[in-house]
């Protein structure tokens, strides 16, 4: 094989790209990535966080990540508290209640910043036979029966690299989605996501707080050091005006609409960091591969943040591929279209149900429909005592209802 011949080449070097890379090496395949921009590891303000379910945790686990993620701290997700401000009636999800079905789970999930998670990811690459182009620009590809041809420009020079399998794991942008000519389904919400990080009183107790308003949710996510990350989505016009508030304006306002369920668990709000926003929107890939071509994490979907599941679907995107790419007619030709479209049929049931469970979400707390209010409240307050349901909303939560295949 010449020296820039691969079985698989990965476009993007986020945590789902890398994570794939690192998959596929363990499996002896020849593997390179493609990433424009150079890692950097170092904390943002507010800090770019993710949710990982213990489902997630298990998989970085396998692959040796999660102890480097670990040693640098994690925020503990024990408890989930779901609340409507204004409204009776509430959820509480408790780690404990899951030991029935996953006896060694203590935490429903954790809380990340991407680059306390990508320095463990790049440590393993670096020890690894992955070649990554760091700072490179892709060009042009182009599909034959026996591979890809794919151009890119790194420091000043035009390389040639020939592929079997080009994956786009490129984000919700995605450059390889766009020149393979695949659609999306989906829409803009026409609301923005504010986040920040936010001091109160009491410590967050490793516990999350979703409280659903009218104009979307507002998340409390537990940090490292005690704080929250909070994700509130907004209006335009009030997201405006949010990211322009001085911060005791600001944290009036988020006080007021967290609701006194939240607040009298959290106390008040003492401090808050530098705020930002970014578009809400779903997207769902027409298609999840095509010969040669198949799409993981954002590239393939994006999803409302409601439940915090971005990350963790993405993850499960890697678990379906390698699946694939783990046997010995894979191995032949990891390209070839019977596995990418054993790949696709094997994410398309999850994405959907994932995307169909927000948007409902989404949709049943934003509803004016008169009595709708009364019915949230009367939901609230009857699931915690009904134990299928909330039993089914504790293995979603926590990712353990999919940890018997990736579906």
């Amino acid at each position: 094989m010449k020296g820039n011949d691969f079985d698989v080449v990965i476009v993007g070097g986020g945590a789902v790209g890398i994570t794939l890379a690192l998959e596929l090496d363990r499996l002896e395949y020849r593997v390179a990535v493609i990433e424009r921009f150079e890692a950097s590891f170092s904390s943002s303000n507010p800090e770019r966080v993710v949710a990982l379910n213990y489902g997630s945790r298990g998989h970085l686990e396998r692959l040796g990540i999660w102890p480097g993620v670990a040693a640098q701290g994690t925020g503990d997700i024990r408890h989930i508290v779901v609340s409507e401000p204004g409204n009776r009636g509430r959820v509480d999800l408790d780690a404990a209640d899951g030991l029935g079905f996953a006896p060694d789970m203590q935490e429903l999930g954790y809380v990340v910043e991407m680059g306390k998670l990508l320095e463990p990811m790049y440590a393993l690459l670096e020890v690894s036979s992955v070649q990554l182009f760091s700072g490179a620009m892709l060009q042009q590809f182009n599909i034959s029966d026996d591979g890809v041809d794919i151009d890119l420009q790194s420091a000043g020079q035009n390389i040639h690299l020939k592929a079997s399998l080009l994956v786009g794991a490129d984000g919700t942008h995605s450059q390889i989605r766009q020149m393979a000519g695949i659609g999306l389904y989906g829409w803009d919400y026409n609301r923005f996501a504010l986040v920040a990080s936010v001091s109160c009183e009491n410590g967050h107790n490793d516990t999350a707080h979703e409280c659903f308003r009218k104009s979307g949710p507002l998340a409390f996510l537990p940090l490292a050091d005690g704080r929250y990350s909070i994700v509130w989505a907004a209006a335009p016009a009030e997201a405006t005006q949010l990211l322009s508030m001085s911060d005791e304006v600001f944290i009036s306002a988020l006080q007021r609409a967290a609701g006194e369920t939240t607040i009298s668990r959290i106390g008040s709000i003492t401090g808050t960091c530098k705020r930002a926003s970014y578009p809400l929107e779903l997207s769902v890939a027409k298609q999840f591969s095509k010969p040669r071509i198949a799409l993981v994490g954002n590239a393939a979907h994006t999803i409302h943040p409601v439940a915090g599941q971005g990350m963790n679907l993405g993850f499960r995107d890697v678990v379906s591929l390698v699946e694939m790419l783990d046997g010995e007619l894979a191995h032949r030709d990891p390209g070839q279209s019977i596995i990418m479209q054993g790949y696709a049929e094997k994410r398309r049931l999850d994405v959907m149900a994932v995307a169909g469970f927000t948007e409902s979400m989404s949709h049943i707390f934003g509803s004016e429909v008169p009595g709708a209010k009364w019915l949230r409240a009367l939901g609230l307050g009857k699931l915690p005592v009904a134990p299928s349901l909330s039993g089914l909303l504790l293995k979603q939560a926590s990712g353990v209802a999919q940890l018997g295949g990736s579906q």
